[in-house]
């Protein structure tokens, strides 16, 4: 008879009888069946009339299972348990999504016109000479395409790039997903794949088995790991839903249900994904594929990425560009054009010749125009971008950083805030002995705090100090008193080898050498980490055993226990109600019984312990106290404490002895006899031998702390996000350093989840820069936690490695999960794999993403000032010129503002990552692309290079020739020292480009006096990039001015022209160095901010735009409705 329950106004379900009112169908809707595990709730099990009512519903059988019958119906009604595939990007999609880039937009753009005017020339029948008659190569469509192919490159190598980039990600993740379960159908077990399971399936479970889809437990005892999931570090013992049913009544009037820290209901559903540790049993399924809790997370996880940062401010330094570029030539175009049309008018010089000569002219004009707007645009811009990133990614992959997404590399670099989960993100996952004690003179301690208020001695230290006797008594209670066995799946090589960083090599090594199947070999992702299966407690005790104690150096775990059992008389396994476990072995002189769980049970049992002169010795009140202070300790530090125990039976001929028989059964000793688990005093006369007191933890992860402290240094926020309870988190948070004495004052620096939930929005964002810890986090409450960060305006990144932190990663701006432990859910969320598992590996990708960051910067502060001095010689010579023709030749600008850009980019890019770097705050959201700082350079060195220019450009014919008639070879000479000094200029102003915020702080002129601020060439030979692409512009100018020739319009140069060039460039250095040491603020201070920014405003069509519109239209608003206001007054 099913459980009698009210049934929330079903009329499919009847309440007093055991089959439902609908003889046929499944009157059970998908979204009912999913509301039983998401989240977990008795509520509604109970709602649908229990597990007798569920499976009638289902048209199932807890003993027999489905009838084959209706397999159809059924999958057409609940699905089928496979996902659908994720299809994979194309190359040629990845190449049209890289080029909707605002800044290769603007590219292609001008690439057309310059390309379609650069032919016209090329096939126009008009000839042009040089100052000695010659013919002039026709070279006008080099410009456009030179342009396109750089455009060409960015796209392949930023498509190509993210294509290996996933196609590797595929092959370390790829794994057999087809496995086959165990199901009863028909009465009959059946092997089937798991992509035959169907909702109504009775599964079998038995220990090591992945649960294949979400279930309610009906019969049997398991105990599962959820953490992967839940991101609770702890086991959870499964009971069955008739169990759980029945327990729920007496509280089904009330509010209370699963997970309640109110009442602790026994658990009955099974979560797709989880593990099971041990025990066997059945349960009904009771959702698949796309339903289930994997299913779901999986598909929220289809989002498109947003804008980054960098990338929202680099599409604003192009649409600036493009407006200020477009403006510049608009401006050259009417001076010129007005020009012109003066010269063709009655009397003008230009009046008499031919239409054609006319038309050419005009042509002319227009192509000097378009040369402007192709020298603003910053052809190396998405190369420096492209560039950089590659760089990067290849280094953090020998740092074991896998970059899935390459535009998360940069992101790194700006981020405010770290959302990190604690089991198996900050914490090692695997439960480990980390405290233990014997007396006063026999203890250890390894936690993370260890040694900073009293001396700790090293595991490896202490066991050699335990006597022959107790270690055997010690290594008999782990062996032989555990339900733990060896893992067949664990290959310690493997295990050491996942964590090896591979092998360092060059950038130019990766190119041209294909190590796919070498790092495949090296890194793979789920590699099995614990040596051994089932409960995490029993498992740590062993991994003791074996680290500390050596005990299977010779012989192994099961070759031990089989050589034992014989002598083993009862085994009293472990209860959650009892909280210890035991084992009778019969012994030479009678029996012993060893005794292993919760210390505080344990202890209260115990009259006799092991002195320090290795005897076994009565307790004094003293000795008991100080065990008591050390259980106290273990709580305090959020360790499981653990207590081993034995007592002898001599002269015991048979088990048991008659005051411990068990009534019901004779053969065994009655459980209740031997420890009294209500007993609240201690009881001397139990006679129990302490022998071990252990405190169990789930470990930080070795450098965790240190990393943090590292982030902290750097600006970064670190927070903990864990389903753990609240003291747990925050002992766990106060060892890594992420909560400080100082916040421990502070309510809203630790809460806990349901409460953070509860807030309001406005509520959140005012507490949230002070919250370090969220204990007993759903996974909704991380993701309102990201969502509140990044609505405050920080970049987020976040870790984890479960399924349960899947939604959370996908939302952050930057996404980590773990490569060895990490779940496929977290890893297909994440941006960045860290393959080795170490937290560590964050501060690398912080360090890198602000080398990115800085490379970009670098470039930009290069490329703009080389754009402003070219778009302004360019303007000024062609305004000044009778002809209309600029002192920069289309060639020589393609070498400047595009070859010698794209070196640059190369140069800029290779720079390794500085610690430097982590002494300075993010960027984070709002911060400018490009600082005061930036702006001070950019425009002091634009000041330095033109006066050089217009002063050898203007008054070159006085310096050289004494202001003699100059020949047009001599003019051409001029024109030629020009350009060779505006090359040496930028040349040189690479290397000051090397420095950028150093010391943007420092408000006085001794403090910016430095080595760190003013040493251009620190580090130089680092960097061998730099150097040889240095080397490579310098001896290709040097080419160019000596064989260039009528290519590139130059003429041979004198001793004097080649000195007053080299010289001139090399004044970009001591220029650089005032300008550096000029402090910030003078500069702001003396800088017309508001006339500039208002030029800005009005010249850049700023007052057009709709956001520009809105923001007026809200201050009119403000203005009425204060008028209003003082009306009504």
């Amino acid at each position: 008879m099913s459980l009698q329950v009210p049934t929330a106004g079903r009329d499919d379900i009847s309440a007093t009888s055991d089959s439902p009112l609908q003889p046929s169908g499944f009157p059970i809707s998908i979204e009912e069946l999913s509301a039983l595990h998401d989240p977990k709730s008795l509520q509604k099990l109970h709602e649908l009339g229990g597990i007798d009512h569920l499976a009638k519903n289902l048209q199932t059988d807890a003993a027999s299972g489905l009838n084959e019958s209706d397999l159809a119906e059924r999958k057409e009604k609940y699905g089928a348990n496979f996902l659908p595939s994720k299809s994979t990007k194309s190359f040629f999609r990845l190449c049209a999504e890289a080029m909707k880039d605002k800044v290769l937009i603007l590219l292609t753009a001008a690439a057309v016109i310059s390309l379609a005017l650069g032919l016209y020339e090329t096939f126009s029948s008009h000839v042009t000479v040089d100052s000695e008659g010659k013919p002039l190569p026709k070279v006008d469509w080099v410009e456009g395409v030179a342009i396109i192919t750089a455009v060409v490159i960015v796209v392949v190598v930023g498509a190509a790039n993210d294509y290996q980039k996933e196609r590797q990600f595929a092959k370390l993740n790829a794994k057999k997903e087809d496995r086959e379960v165990v199901v009863i159908r028909n009465g009959n077990r059946e092997m089937i794949s798991i992509y035959e399971l169907l909702v109504g399936d009775v599964v079998s479970l038995e220990t090591g088995d992945i649960i294949p889809a979400d279930c309610v437990f009906i019969h049997g005892e398991v105990e599962c790991d959820e953490s992967a999931l839940t991101g609770e570090s702890n086991t959870i013992k499964k009971r069955s839903a008739r169990e759980a049913g029945l327990f729920y009544e007496d509280y089904a009037d009330g509010p209370e249900d699963l997970g309640s820290p109110n009442v602790k209901f026994p658990d009955p559903f099974l979560i797709s994904g989880a593990k099971v540790l041990s025990g066997v049993g059945t349960a009904i399924v009771t959702a698949v594929g796309p339903n289930s809790i994997h299913g779901r997370t999986m598909s929220s996880l289809d989002t498109e990425s947003e804008v980054t940062p960098l990338q929202a401010r680099l599409d604003n330094l192009a649409e600036g560009i493009s407006k200020y570029g477009f403006l510049a030539a608009l401006v050259l175009f009417v001076v010129l054009l007005i020009r012109f049309a003066v010269n063709i008018a009655p009397n003008g010089k230009l009046h008499d010749l031919e239409p054609a000569e006319k038309g050419k002219d005009f042509v002319d004009i227009l192509i000097v125009a378009v040369t402007i707007v192709v020298v603003a645009v910053p052809e190396g811009l998405p190369l420096a971008v492209t560039l950089a990133l590659a760089f990067a990614t290849t280094r953090m992959a020998q740092n074991g950083n896998l970059v899935r997404v390459l535009r998360s590399c940069e992101t790194m670099g700006g981020a405010t805030a770290i959302c990190s989960d604690k089991t198996g993100t900050l914490t090692e996952n695997k439960m480990r002995i980390v405290r233990a004690f014997v007396n006063e003179d026999v203890s250890f301690d390894e936690t993370a705090n260890a040694g900073i208020t009293n001396k700790a001695m090293h595991s490896t230290e202490m066991i050699p100090k335990i006597d022959s006797e107790l270690r055997d008594a010690i290594a008999s209670n782990i062996l032989f008193n555990s339900t733990a066995f060896d893992n067949p799946d664990y290959d310690e090589a493997k295990a050491l080898q996942a964590r090896e960083r591979p092998q360092q090599r060059s950038f130019l090594y990766h190119l041209f050498h294909n190590d796919d199947d070498k790092q495949k070999e090296q890194q793979k992702l789920g590699v099995e980490s614990e040596p051994y299966l089932g409960n995490k407690t029993e498992s740590a005790l062993l991994i003791l055993a074996k680290e500390r104690f050596n005990m299977f150096d010779n012989n192994s775990l099961v070759s031990q226990r089989n050589q034992i059992s014989d002598d083993i008389v009862q085994v009293i396994p472990f209860e959650s109600i009892r909280k210890w476990s035991g084992v009778v072995i019969k012994t030479g002189s009678g029996y012993r019984l060893y005794i292993k769980g919760a210390a505080e049970i344990v202890f209260r049992h115990c009259s006799q312990f092991h002195n320090t002169q290795k005897q076994i010795e009565a307790m004094t009140r003293d000795d008991r106290s100080e065990v008591l202070k050390k259980v106290d300790e273990y709580a305090d530090d959020a360790l499981r404490a653990i207590m081993l125990a034995h007592k002898d039976f001599p002269d015991v001929s048979s088990w048991p002895p008659k005051e411990l028989v068990d009534e019901q059964n004779p053969d065994h000793a009655d459980v209740e006899k031997i420890i009294d688990s209500g007993a609240s005093a201690h009881l001397s006369d139990a006679n129990f031998v302490m022998d071990f007191l252990v405190g169990i933890q789930d470990p930080l992860k070795p450098g965790v702390a240190e990393a943090v402290n590292q982030c902290k240094r750097a600006g970064v926020t670190v927070r903990m996000v864990t389903g753990d309870n609240l003291a747990t988190a925050k002992a766990i948070s106060r060892s890594c350093n992420i909560l400080t004495p100082a916040d421990s004052s502070n309510e809203y620096a630790h809460m806990e989840g349901p409460q953070f939930r509860a807030l309001s929005p406005e509520k959140r964002a005012e507490i949230v820069p002070q919250l370090r810890v969220l204990a007993r986090s759903s996974p909704e409450d991380k993701r309102i936690l990201v969502e509140t960060l990044r609505t405050a305006g920080e970049v987020v990144a976040v870790t984890g490695d479960g399924t349960n932190d899947a939604p959370a990663l996908k939302l952050a701006d930057v996404g980590f999960s773990m490569g060895i432990s990490g779940t496929e859910v977290a890893r297909e969320a994440s941006d960045i794999i860290l393959m080795t598992d170490e937290f560590t590996d964050i501060v690398q990708a912080i360090k890198w993403g602000r080398t990115v960051a800085e490379s970009i910067k670098k470039f930009i502060q290069f490329q703009l000032t080389v754009n402003i001095t070219a778009c302004v010689l360019t303007f000024v010579s062609a305004v000044a010129s009778l002809d209309g023709h600029s002192v920069l030749t289309a060639v020589q600008l393609l070498w400047v503002n595009l070859i010698m850009d794209t070196l640059a980019a190369l140069a800029l890019a290779t720079d390794k990552p500085d610690d430097s770097l982590l002494n300075r705050k993010p960027a984070g959201r709002t911060a400018p692309l490009i600082s005061v700082s930036m702006w001070k350079m950019i425009l002091g060195q634009s000041i330095n290079q033109l006066v050089i220019t217009f002063v050898l450009h203007f008054a070159g014919q006085k310096i050289f020739f004494k202001g003699e008639v100059v020949t047009n070879y001599q003019k051409a000479q001029l024109d030629a020292m020009t350009f060779n000094a505006f090359v040496w200029l930028q040349f040189w102003k690479l290397f000051v480009t090397r420095k950028l915020d150093e010391c943007a702080d420092v408000r006085d002129i001794k403090g910016r006096i430095n080595a760190e601020n003013l040493n251009f060439f620190a580090h130089l030979f680092r960097n061998w990039y730099f150097v040889a692409i240095a080397l490579l512009i310098g001896s290709m100018q040097v080419l160019i001015m000596f064989v260039g020739g009528a290519a590139f319009s130059v003429k041979e140069q004198t001793p004097a022209m080649w000195g007053t060039a080299i010289i001139c460039g090399m004044l970009s250095i001591p220029i650089g160095a005032i300008i550096r040491i000029i402090p910030n603020w003078w500069v702001v201070k003396i800088f017309p901010t508001r006339a500039f920014k208002a030029f800005l405003f009005y010249v850049g069509f700023g007052w057009t735009s709709k956001k520009n519109r809105m923001k007026r239209a809200e201050k009119d608003l403000e203005k009425n409705d204060g008028l209003e206001k003082d009306e009504s007054k």
